[in-house]
């Protein structure tokens, strides 16, 4: 178990059952008892941290999505602007969308939204006559624990993004309050 787990926290994205029962030296089968077990035991502990299984037998550990808004700022890169993840739920639920779709939506301002998104990989822009054709990647997906099935995803994202969409606002709005 400690090997899985160590397995998980230096990877930095999700591993598929096959990757880390190769990893161990084991079946499928006994990896995936070990990993629901590993999964059991963060959730009994309720720390920081979690053992998440994504669609198609993929694992990650993950710090929990209710503390991101607290310690998000210390993560490398940092969070996104509360009007960029408001760009990326749009394209999320549009996609795929053009670029100037986009922009007469909302806004010019958009391009430097794209630019970022493209930089931290959760969308990705492949040129369409004039403009971009943009979607979400796999990294997206997973980064926020979503299905990666079109259809799936996007009624995951309604529910999902809308409370997170709440948190940060309200993370921005606290900040304000304490800058006045």
């Amino acid at each position: 178990m400690i090997t899985l787990e160590a397995a998980l926290y230096v990877a930095g994205r999700p591993l598929t059952v096959e990757e880390l029962a190769d990893i161990i030296g084991k079946a499928v089968s006994t990896t995936q008892k070990i990993l629901k077990d590993l999964e059991f035991e963060y959730h009994k502990r309720e720390g920081a941290l979690e053992v998440v299984e994504l669609p198609r037998s993929r694992y990650v550990m993950q710090l929990k999505p209710e503390l991101t808004p607290r310690v998000g700022k210390l993560i490398p890169g940092g969070l996104l602007s509360f009007s960029t993840l408001q760009t990326l739920v749009y394209i999320a639920l549009k996609q795929p969308i053009l670029q100037s779709e986009l922009v007469l939506q909302r806004g010019t301002h958009v391009y430097d939204h794209v630019k970022e998104l493209t930089e931290k990989k959760f969308i990705e822009a492949t040129p369409q006559g004039r403009s971009k054709l943009l979607r979400t990647t796999t990294l997206f997906a997973d980064y926020f624990g979503l299905d990666h099935d079109m259809v799936r995803l996007k009624a995951q994202l309604k529910h999902k993004m809308k409370q997170i969409l709440q948190q940060q606002q309200q993370r921005e709005n606290e900040e304000m309050d304490h800058r006045q």
